[in-house]
This record gives structure tokens, sequence and C-alpha cells, in this order.
């Protein structure tokens, strides 16, 4: 009896040691380091981004049609210094969410000075960011600072894990409809701030800092103006993948009933490859 009871702990140990040698690993994905985009068939660098990454896996510089952007970390704050090393902008963190994003000016009326033009405070429900208040100051000749009390300003609605309508308040908003396309993990798309959907913001590496990202990836946006003077704009969104990567994204802008649009092409590259 006692040799059945031993027999039976050997071949149950061993079942447990196979099934924990077959799990599957998954390999982590590499990150996105460019971005470019071709406007009705001719190339667009006002679209274009590059990103570098430091080795602890972070964005550590972009650059864009309007320069560089080095990403300096320092405890819960992330500073932004463009390349003539002016300071630009700070993002406030908890954790690995921004709440608090800080926009740098020079005063005009002081001698290298400089001073937050534009605060935007970021509010979450759960993981999902949800709206923004915006503060604006500006420097007074005769001295000292005028600043605005808060205003809301961006109102973002989530449903089934998706941004679906984005609402520049008070009267703008992008609504938005999906299908099945599963958004890649190392694909940082984001529903940005904008009334016009096709800037490379929408993939900036920097979207991971607003908290969730989209489940899915958006097949077409509807803009709409509230009021007498009413506009409106069709978009509709088409994906290349090759394997897992998204290596191409197509966005088709269509004006209310005019007959202007415009064919925005983007191309992806991933060459930063993570620790395994």
């Amino acid at each position: 009896m006692k040799k059945n009871v031993f027999l039976i702990l050997i071949l149950v140990i061993g079942l447990v040691s196979c099934g924990d040698d077959d799990k599957p690993v998954v390999a982590k994905m590499n990150k996105l380091t460019k971005v470019t985009c071709k406007k009705n068939g001719t190339e667009y660098p006002d679209y274009s981004l590059d990103i570098s990454y430091n080795q602890d896996g972070n964005v550590s510089k972009i650059v864009t049609s309007r320069g560089t952007f080095n990403l300096i970390y320092t405890g819960n704050k992330i500073s932004v210094i463009d390349g003539s090393n002016m300071h630009t902008e700070d993002y406030q963190l908890s954790g690995k969410v921004v709440l608090t994003k800080d926009e740098w000016a020079v005063n005009e009326y002081v001698l290298n000075e400089e001073y937050i033009k534009n605060q935007y405070n970021y509010k979450y429900s759960g993981s999902n960011l949800s709206e923004t208040d915006w503060i604006f100051q500006r420097p007074l000749e005769e001295g000292g600072y005028k600043k605005n009390t808060p205003v809301s300003v961006d109102k973002y609605t989530w449903q089934n894990g998706n941004v679906v309508t984005y609402a520049y308040l008070p009267r703008d908003e992008v609504s938005y409809t999906y299908a099945t396309q599963v958004r890649p993990e190392n694909f940082p798309f984001r529903i940005v701030n904008t009334l016009q959907p096709v800037t490379p913001d929408l993939v900036n590496p920097l979207n991971t800092l607003y908290g969730t990202l989209n489940r899915y990836l958006p097949v077409s946006a509807s803009r709409y103006q509230l009021g007498e003077n009413k506009e409106s704009a069709e978009y509709t969104f088409s994906y290349m993948l090759v394997g897992d990567y998204i290596t191409g994204m197509t966005i088709h802008e269509q004006f209310g009933e005019s007959s202007d649009k415009n064919v925005y092409e983007y191309s992806f590259t991933y060459n930063y490859e993570p620790d395994k």
C-alpha cells in the first residue's frame, strides 16, 4: 500500500512539472520607433515621428517636424526639453498615469522668466480617461499673471473598452465605431483630443500615459458641430498587418457634402526590442 501511494505521488509531481514546462512563453513585441505619412500620395513630413527609448524602455526622445524633444524622468515627473534646451512641458504622474500636463512659455515682459501657460488636469473613471480641465494664464505688462478658473474642455465616453465619443465642449464631438480588430499591445493607438482624427498623435507612444487604451481599433468616425453653423466630416480607418504587427494605417477624410477629401497613409516601423 505504501509503495502504491509513493508511486502515485511521483506521478502527480511529474505531471505538475510537465505542466509548468509546457506553459507558452509569450514573446514581447518590439516597440514603435518610426511613423511616416503620405497625404494624397505625397510624402507628408508634418505627420512623421521618430522615437527613441532609454535602457528602461521609456521614451527618451521624439523627433517631429517641429523639432527634437528630449524626455527627462525625475521621480513622478517627466520634463520635455526641446532642441534649443527650452523647457516646454511637464507631465506629473501617479504611478504610470499622467494626472497633470503643464505647458511652459517665456514671459514677454520679464527677461528669461518662464511660466506655465496652459495646465491640463486629467480625470479618470477607474483606469479610463474621462475628462480634462484646462487652466490658462497669461503675463501682465504691469507684473504678475492673470489665471482663468478651470474649464472642462474634453470629455470621453467609453463603451465595452473603447471610446465611442470624444466631445470638445461645449458643442463639438467625434463619434467612433468599431468592428473586431483588436489593438495590438505595442500599437499605442488612442482617441486623442482632436476634432480631425488624422494626426500622428493617434499613435504617439506617450499615449500609454493616459490610462487604459482602446481594446479595439476604430473603423469609422463622424465629426459633428452643434449649433446653427453645423459642420461635419466622415473618416474611415483601415489597417495593414504583417504577423502581429500593424505596419500601415489608411485614413480617408471626407468633409460634409462637399467634394473635399484627403487620404492619409501611415507606415509604422518597430525597431526597439525590449528585454526578453
